[in-house]
């Protein structure tokens, strides 16, 4: 197989029809880190409230920002897509948050997700919240300082660098260390996001809104008296997002393909296989072909499914193992 067709994934594959839903498994990638070699890490819950917190003082910094010539009246904080943008950070990894840590101190709850064949809805909704979250963040920054910055009238400050600059980074680098997947099709999360703003941006104007600035619109380059420039404007920016959407996925394939080669692509096999006696691991350290697996399906992790607890004498131990699935290991 060429490393071409490692990187670049299958589009026919990517473009079926279920490949449009949010059904993945297994269910625990979404509560930890593509690098962890463990079932939990105390790393990645703590790096999880580090990035939850720092998004939540980014709100509440930019909420209490007080601009020279602006106006004062708070409600006006929500009528712009960067603040939607921050705010949408901070939820979506408060969200993430509140998942890992569930997934950590409750064994009982990680028995079930391991077990899980759909998502339930908090793992939709955070995954969906975090692809749009990160698309957006970007495009923010992108549209910010190559059209909408103006030293003029916009200071260079801690808040401007925090919720134009940071907030894409943040989310790129987290990108790189979540283990969930980014699908090809859901690129229409993010546009239909930006669609949102723009017919709320139409509704607003169009009820005679202002900005904080006193003028008749929310940014000048979408302002709706000029309806014809205001379409291209929204176009332009909607292929922008999937132009960026693409990048990423890219990305996250590099990701993936990174992951392969350091752990050079080996899963071990249920702990329920039986053991062959003094078979010895091959040279790529998977067992002989000749022992049979049974057929339950593994995390890209290498983690078994299986919550028996036990040791062979080859020295096998199931990690998915957890006091709450003792009962089990009888049956």
């Amino acid at each position: 197989m060429s490393r071409l067709h490692v990187i670049v994934h299958p589009v026919k594959k990517e473009l079926r029809r279920d490949k449009c839903g949010f059904d993945h498994t297994p269910a625990d990638d979404f509560v930890k880190s593509q690098w962890q070699n463990c079932t939990k890490s105390v790393v990645y819950l703590i790096y999880r409230w580090l990035i939850a917190l720092f998004f939540t003082a980014v709100v509440i910094d930019s909420m209490l920002e007080k601009e020279e010539g602006s106006s004062t009246n708070f409600w006006l904080y929500f009528i712009y897509l960067t603040n939607w943008g921050v705010m949408l950070c901070m939820l979506t990894n408060l969200l993430g948050a509140i998942l890992v840590t569930t997934w950590h101190f409750h064994p009982e709850y990680a028995d079930n997700l391991l077990n899980m064949e759909s998502l339930t809805s908090p793992f939709v909704i955070y995954w969906g919240m975090h692809i749009i979250s990160l698309v957006l963040s970007i495009v923010i920054t992108v549209i910010y300082w190559s059209v909408l910055y103006d030293a003029a009238e916009s200071s260079l400050n801690a808040t401007n660098v925090l919720t134009h600059a940071c907030n894409s980074i943040f989310m790129f680098i987290d990108l790189l260390i979540v283990a969930h997947p980014l699908r090809l099709l859901h690129m229409f999360l993010p546009a239909l996001f930006g669609i949102i703003f723009a017919i709320f941006s139409v509704i607003y104007q169009t009820c005679g809104g202002k900005n904080r600035r006193g003028k008749p619109y929310i940014y000048h380059v979408i302002d709706w008296r000029e309806p014809l420039n205001a379409t291209l404007v929204v176009l332009g920016v909607l292929l922008l997002t999937c132009c960026i959407y693409l990048i990423l996925f890219t990305i996250y394939k590099l990701r993936t393909l990174l992951y392969r080669r350091i752990n050079n692509a080996s899963y071990y096999f249920p702990t329920t296989t039986p053991h062959t006696g003094g078979a010895e691991k091959s040279a790529n350290g998977t067992l002989p072909k000749t022992v049979k697996g049974t057929g339950i399906q593994h995390s890209p992790s290498g983690i078994s499914m299986v919550f028996g607890n036990f040791n062979t004498p080859a020295g096998y131990h199931n990690e998915a193992f957890t006091s709450s699935t003792e009962k089990l290991e009888r049956y």
